[in-house]
């Protein structure tokens, strides 16, 4: 019996001493983690700037339903007075990454807009103006440059964000809600890569992450464990415009690739390919004898293009550009994007069950083309926004009313007016008119652009929309062209 004691004492003694020994593993762990993390804030913070932009806009009457200004009975029609021509200055918050010690700092594209008085503080408070060298909306990318003369810059470390995996960790950095909280680090892990129908600009490759971003990050760096930069962070999906654990970062490598551009031609030149397309579906994959919803089909093909100029028809559907899969048409968009003009790819494509192997010779993109368009979308942006066809399967993914007629808002430009007044992806634009008594049923993008073209820059369209069952109006301003 003693022996029998002992023995179980001696396995009490060990197994408490293998947890204590766990234990302190664990927490030595935690410990590096947290060592790491405070090591590569200290390392990225003094190369995150935050910038200032001031816009001119017109007076808060303007944010009326019906667009006509405020009433005798509204506290804003004595302040401002009746004149909805009157505007006001207001200004713009975001962050930036310096990427040499030249003075070259990136940005997102709608933190500068259109704006002018563009101020830089860096992270020891000392401001200084900065001048546009170039902005590219269709990424949301943007350069700036400051007078770095007897400055020693800090640029940030450029990292691989191919070689991204989800699951990695990644810290966050910027200036949410103002100077005050500027060169705030967050920290989250990569959960999810190559997004591309989040519905923001015209090139989307995202990287999604639940790292804490909030309004002022955008133009911030994006991080991984080796302080070097992954992504610059550009939007985050939520309701209430504050962070909800979805946030999105466009890839350095991307980002590369357009400030390339934007520094020794101040434009980005994209290749092109002239096809218009769109994404395959479960039941156009079972018609084109597709194995699954896969690749991006060829709706038209533009004249004297490259494509027109190859063996490229229409129904084909293209699954690989130099051997890079197309999951879909927003994954072909950024292949041919990221290739230069007169480039040569060997597009793969199905065609009548057989798959074929296409050779082309990319041209210059031309501005009057989208390079590849859904065939279903409007892409008049006239508004900020671009609609499409309503697609019965997105009825119920919107929350929509079964009976529902109407475009589907499928983009909304950073920005813009119609963001501003929190138009939103996925909405239905029911009627649309110049006031509430003359207001037209839009059945099709046709009908849409039909009205649209019979207003003039300065004129109100109102817009009677549904967001999940509930209908409301939407006043928006043709902008000067």
């Amino acid at each position: 019996m003693k022996r029998f004691n002992s023995h179980l004492a001696l396995v009490a003694g060990l197994l408490f001493t293998t947890l204590s020994l766990a234990h302190a593993d664990g927490l030595n762990m935690a410990k590096a983690l947290s060592d790491a993390f405070a090591q590569i804030a200290g390392q990225v913070q003094p190369s995150v700037v935050t910038i200032t932009s001031e816009h001119m806009m017109k007076h808060p009457a303007l944010s009326n339903r019906d667009g006509r200004g405020p009433s005798q009975d509204s506290p804003f029609y004595w302040f401002w007075g009746p004149d909805n021509n009157r505007e006001l200055k207001t200004t713009s918050l975001g962050s930036g990454v310096i990427i040499d010690a030249d003075g070259y700092i990136v940005t997102n594209n709608h933190v500068i807009e259109k704006g002018e008085n563009i101020k830089v503080q860096f992270f020891d408070g000392k401001i200084v103006d900065a001048e546009i060298v170039g902005t590219d909306p269709k990424s949301d990318v943007a350069l700036i440059k400051i007078d770095a003369k007897g400055m020693k810059l800090k640029p940030i470390k450029l990292g691989n964000s191919d070689k991204l995996r989800v699951g990695e960790w990644v810290l966050a950095i910027g200036s949410p809600f103002g100077s005050e909280l500027s060169h705030t680090v967050t920290q989250g892990i990569v959960s999810a890569i190559g997004r591309s129908s989040v519905g923001l600009v015209d090139y989307e490759n995202f990287i999604q992450t639940d790292a804490a971003i909030n309004p002022g990050n955008s133009g911030g760096p994006l991080v991984n464990l080796d302080g070097e930069l992954v992504g610059i962070n550009t939007a985050i999906a939520s309701r209430s415009g504050g962070y909800q654990g979805i946030g999105f970062a466009i890839p350095v490598t991307m980002v590369n690739r357009v400030t390339s551009d934007l520094r020794t031609k101040g434009k980005v030149v994209r290749a092109w390919l002239g096809v218009k397309i769109q994404n395959v579906d479960e039941a156009m994959a079972k018609t084109l004898e597709l194995e699954s919803a896969y690749g991006a089909l060829v709706g038209e093909i533009v004249k004297d293009s490259p494509a027109a100029n190859a063996d490229l028809a229409v129904g084909d559907v293209v699954l690989k550009v130099n051997n890079e899969a197309v999951k879909n048409s927003r994954t072909l968009m950024n292949l041919i994007a990221a290739k230069h003009p007169e480039d040569k790819v060997t597009l793969t494509v199905l065609r009548e069950g057989k798959q074929k192997e296409i050779k082309v010779k990319l041209a210059e993109f031309p501005e009057e083309y989208n390079l590849a368009a859904d065939t279903r979308q409007q892409n008049d942006e006239t508004l900020g926004m671009q609609v499409q066809n309503l697609d019965p399967k997105e009825v119920s993914r919107y929350g929509l009313d079964k009976d529902s007629r109407g475009v589907l808002v499928t983009s909304v430009m950073p920005g813009s007016e119609a963001q501003q007044k929190n138009v939103q992806v996925g909405m239905l634009i029911e009627k649309m008119g110049p006031t509430v008594r003359k207001l037209d049923a839009v059945a099709s993008t046709k009908d849409y652009q039909r009205a649209l073209s019979g207003y003039k820059s300065g004129d109100t369209v109102l817009f009677l929309m549904q967001r999940e069952g509930e209908n409301f109006f939407v006043a928006l301003t043709i902008p000067e062209k």
